[in-house]
């Protein structure tokens, strides 16, 4: 017998011809999508302070929950449902949303919108929010729930960082060194995990007398120069002081608008120094009091207890250095 070939029936009835497959968007324009619709609302979200012309705080409202939570939660949903795939794997639901997150992220570097410094902080929160992404049906919420949180008074919290070291060097020597710091170079420095991030080096740090007492001068990278008036003194064993950052001290390019310090989110309020004589040395021991400023400071002072102890070691690391190589014989 010949073979002929199946009369012609719908394909849900023929058993030759392969299921119909339903419509599904391609997963790179899912991605693509999911990337835009990030990029939009930080745009979004610092339109209020660029349409009234205050430009250096257009970067402001993207600290807000609404935003840094909710946009990477949308981002996952749209990833995760919006293929039309009902065999989603696990793999795919938890991942597949940083794709396009990370894309947003690089956008926004590439627009030059946001700094290395937040880029590195806020992605493992992105990413950890975009894989929670279940719903696609409230894009406009971040918006709809920043409008009120804006207006919301931002929750403060002072926390302290305590970090010490022993050296072998008299106090009059290391005494000396936090008072005359000069030509700082960048590899005294480069294991600062907030160098790394991009915070700028410290370039020198001298005390001067003025009409008002004792003032730290401090000058870093990229033109950042602020004080430090003193307010304890007691010679080769204790000091302290607090900040001033008058208008310029800090550039617009210098740093990360989220992370400025002396600025909204984010400030040092005090440091101290105490050098005990110690086992025929001395023990440094610093204190550094700073203030976090969000509506999330669950996470942004994990950043911000990570890179001010990460600091204290770091300074304790390069006090340490110079003094010993002065005592060495």
């Amino acid at each position: 017998m010949i073979n002929q070939p199946p009369p012609y029936l719908p394909a849900e009835q023929n058993p030759a011809l392969p299921p119909a497959q339903p419509g599904r968007i391609k997963k790179r324009y899912v991605f693509l999508a999911g990337a835009i619709y990030g990029l939009l609302m930080r745009l979004a979200f610092g339109l209020p302070f660029f349409l009234s012309g205050e430009k250096s705080t257009t970067a402001s409202e993207a600290m807000l929950t609404s935003f840094i939570v909710l946009v990477p939660l949308i981002i996952g949903a749209l990833t995760v449902y919006f293929p039309g795939d009902n065999k989603r794997s696990l793999f795919f639901s938890v991942f597949a949303p940083w794709i396009p997150i990370l894309m947003f992220i690089l956008g926004t570097a590439i627009l030059l919108i946001e700094g290395s410094i937040c880029i590195a902080m806020a992605a493992p929160l992105f990413l950890v929010m975009g894989s929670l992404g279940v719903m696609n049906s409230l894009l406009l919420l971040p918006l709809l729930l920043g409008s009120w949180e804006r207006n919301q008074t931002m929750p403060v919290m002072i926390e302290k960082s305590d970090a010490s070291v022993w050296i072998n060097a008299k106090p009059e020597v290391i005494w000396h060194l936090i008072n005359n710091a000069e030509a700082i170079q960048p590899t005294e420095m480069q294991q600062g995990l907030a160098y790394k991030m991009g915070v700028p080096y410290p370039k020198s740090a001298l005390t001067v007398k003025t009409d008002t007492g004792r003032v730290r001068k401090l000058r870093w990278d990229k033109g950042v120069r602020f004080d430090e008036p003193i307010t304890h003194w007691q010679e080769n064993r204790y000091i302290r002081w607090n900040y001033s950052f008058p208008a310029g001290a800090i550039p617009p390019d210098a740093l990360d608008e989220h992370v400025v310090i002396g600025g909204k989110y984010f400030d040092l309020e005090d440091t101290s120094y105490l050098l005990t004589p110690e086992k025929g040395g001395t023990r440094l021991s610093i204190k550094v009091t700073y203030r976090v400023s969000t509506q999330f400071n669950w996470y942004a002072n994990f950043w911000g207890r990570l890179l001010v102890d990460d600091a204290a070691h770091t300074i304790l690391a390069f006090y340490k250095h110079r003094a010993e190589i002065v005592s060495s014989p």
